[in-house]
């Protein structure tokens, strides 16, 4: 009984990467990328690696675009910027459970 749940769960899974694996080769065969002028491109390729001080907007613009990748991870990958605090995940106690007091008369 093991055996066979442990075939079929292995038929499953390969049945889902299989279909990933068409999908994927569907969704390559149908995009078509244009690319650039090839003047464009050899002008891209001999940039240097850092921005220049002396091309103030290239800057700028470098700047403008880390910018933008620090929010994109913040707000849609949900990143931290600081480790949760230790009492996150763990449940309130709210006493209400409280011992029965027995009164000395």
């Amino acid at each position: 009984m093991k055996f066979v749940r442990v075939l079929s769960r292995l038929a499953l899974l390969s049945l889902a990467a299989a279909s990933f694996a068409g999908l994927t080769r569907i969704y390559g065969d149908s995009v078509r990328l244009t690319l650039p002028d090839p003047e464009w491109r050899a002008g891209r390729q001999h940039r240097p690696s850092t921005p220049e001080i002396g091309q103030f907007p290239e800057l700028i613009g470098e700047g403008m675009l880390l910018i933008f990748y620090a929010v994109a991870g913040r707000i849609v990958l949900r990143l931290r910027l600081s480790p949760p605090s230790r009492t996150e995940g763990q449940p309130i106690l709210l006493s209400l459970r409280q011992e029965a007091k027995i009164s000395k008369y």
